[in-house]
């Protein structure tokens, strides 16, 4: 999402200048050959979920020490993305930059923030009951993020409803009206 936009603003492609790689079985060899050439020619590399590959983090803490001690291209960035996770080596963890992604407090903060993850451009070209169902897509969403910091009260058990999720109910909500027309 917005890792995305930073890179095409800084006139990244994806898949060739910007890469993305979801961490998981097998992941941990496309991710180090990623990592090489974007080291030499100046790529960005996003690796997800790295919180999944505990014993492969000592061997990337490794490379990147590497890639310190022999000098990368000024363009070369790596991006982690994790759950909270205490198998992040401390030192890859020193010198990241950190960041959290945190939901507004409150539910009209959360349904702010839902609805505007939508573009007005979207917004303005759906139909009035699409605008309206989505509406309620958003307030939805905005519930289930407000009602995380309540624990299990009143739900038997945490249920995550992310944007991404949140855009997805958007498509599908898109193709159900576009069916029923």
């Amino acid at each position: 999402g917005d890792l995305d936009k930073l890179a095409y603003k800084y006139q990244f492609e994806k898949g060739v200048t910007y890469h993305n790689v979801s961490m998981g079985q097998g992941q941990d060899i496309v991710a180090m050959e990623k990592l090489d050439m974007g080291n030499k020619q100046g790529h960005w590399i996003i690796l997800n979920n790295v919180h999944l590959m505990p014993k492969w983090l000592i061997a990337l803490e490794k490379r990147l020490d590497a890639y310190a001690q022999e000098g990368s291209h000024e363009k070369f960035r790596v991006f982690l993305t994790s759950d909270p996770a205490k198998s992040i080596p401390i030192g890859i963890l020193n010198r990241s930059i950190k960041l959290t992604n945190e939901p507004p407090a409150g539910l009209k903060a959360n349904l702010k923030r839902a609805f505007c993850s939508f573009s007005a451009t979207y917004i303005d070209e759906v139909e009035g009951k699409t605008r309206s169902i989505l509406f309620g897509l958003c307030h939805f969403h905005a519930i289930m993020i407000e009602r995380k910091k309540f624990g299990p009260k009143g739900f038997n058990m945490m249920y995550p409803f992310s944007l991404g999720d949140l855009r997805d109910s958007a498509v599908c909500l898109s193709n159900y009206m576009e069916n029923a027309s």
